[in-house]
């Protein structure tokens, strides 16, 4: 219970008590709330949560929250980006003016709507809620609230979208079309590894070792306030080796030694980054013309919509289709679980759980029984 109870000349109540060293007063319309609200006090404290929620502007916090918390994180550097932009676009539009002290699940429901009527996708509403709630868990460590309200509301779900893949005859047709372009080195080394787009531009010869046939994946190549620049991996799972083929390991070969051959007509202009794909001066690829390798190769091939993610989902959809197992696939791919790779192939493990099913049943002879 709180302590010294009083009535206040104004009819409200008075309940006063001593937290964190510190005479604190509490006031009610009636006794009983009075008390409540230093019991209440009473228990944040005990739990390690501040006597008060601050009331400085969530907007305030979260400036400080992307310069401090965020900033010092081990989160990829392409997470922290996508961290600030959702909070400048979506929450500091929506909900920067609300004090810590008044923030409710409701104003949460009404990022997520505001979200859902501009038209976005199930996965950035999810990936905004993701935000504001990691910048909150940081309030209540930091002493600012004493509960998340964002845990009180459900996390957006997403709907598994199944992946876009080629054929076989797909893939031929796509590398005929992009006989001639620059980077169509790199559309078949996506095709036959299923890096991301930056993990590959990211990828430097120091890290290839083509006697033992492998790689070491240590970054994605991004954009940065305006520049290039190799960022740390997406997450733990995203450092990895990835094996290569001997059609792989051949092909990097012959890249390796046109390469040299450029290095050698550009001279002194040779920027040496140890890139294994390049511009023809030796600087990081930009990754947008990867992209227009990719369209104007399907356009050509009559394909249609096809992006260089559709490259790594046919790596993945060929492996699995072919009997690699999914804890292989998902290794391979730098899925943080293999949930994930099951929920994105969804209808390839089905089929193959099935395929798998069939050849227990022909290895045991129970087809004749």
């Amino acid at each position: 219970m709180a302590g010294r109870l009083k009535k206040r000349a104004d009819g409200r109540y008075q309940a006063t008590a001593t937290l964190n060293g510190k005479r604190q007063t509490f006031y009610g319309k009636t006794p009983h709330e009075a008390r409540e609200k230093a019991d209440v006090a009473r228990r944040r404290v005990r739990n390690g949560g501040p006597v008060r929620d601050a009331t400085r502007p969530l907007e305030d916090w979260l400036s400080e929250w992307t310069s401090t918390y965020l900033a010092l994180s081990d989160r990829a550097e392409s997470t922290k980006i996508m961290y600030i932009g959702y909070c400048r676009t979506w929450i500091i539009p929506t909900l920067g003016h609300v004090p810590l002290a008044s923030l409710s699940g409701n104003d949460v429901n009404r990022l997520l709507l505001r979200m859902k009527a501009a038209g976005k996708a199930d996965s950035t509403r999810r990936n905004c809620y993701t935000t504001l709630r990691k910048a909150l868990d940081d309030a209540v460590t930091e002493g600012l609230l004493g509960l998340n309200p964002v845990h009180r509301i459900r996390q957006p779900g997403v709907s598994r979208e199944e992946a876009r893949f080629l054929t076989a005859s797909e893939v031929a047709r796509l590398l005929q079309a992009a006989e001639g372009h620059r980077y169509r080195v790199v559309l078949v080394f996506i095709l036959g590894t299923g890096l991301r787009r930056g993990e590959a531009l990211a990828l430097k010869w120091s890290d290839v070792d083509l006697d033992k046939a492998q790689a070491r994946l240590r970054g994605s190549l991004i954009r940065r306030e305006g520049r290039l620049v190799v960022s740390g991996v997406k997450t733990k799972a995203s450092r990895r080796t990835v094996a290569l083929s001997p059609a792989i390991v051949d092909l990097l070969h012959r890249h390796r030694a046109h390469q040299a051959s450029e290095r050698l007509q550009a001279g002194r202009r040779w920027r040496d980054g140890d890139f294994v794909f390049a511009t023809s001066e030796g600087a990081p690829v930009e990754p947008q013309n990867v992209l227009r390798t990719v369209r104007e190769a399907a356009r050509k091939s009559d394909l249609g919509h096809v992006t260089v993610h559709a490259l790594r989902h046919t790596y993945a959809t060929a492996a699995l289709l072919n009997g690699v197992a999914l804890k292989v696939v998902s290794a391979n791919l730098g899925h943080a679980s293999i949930q994930i790779t099951a929920d994105t192939y969804g209808h390839v493990t089905d089929d193959a759980a099935r395929d798998g099913a069939a050849k227990v049943a022909e290895a045991l002879g129970l087809n004749a029984s």
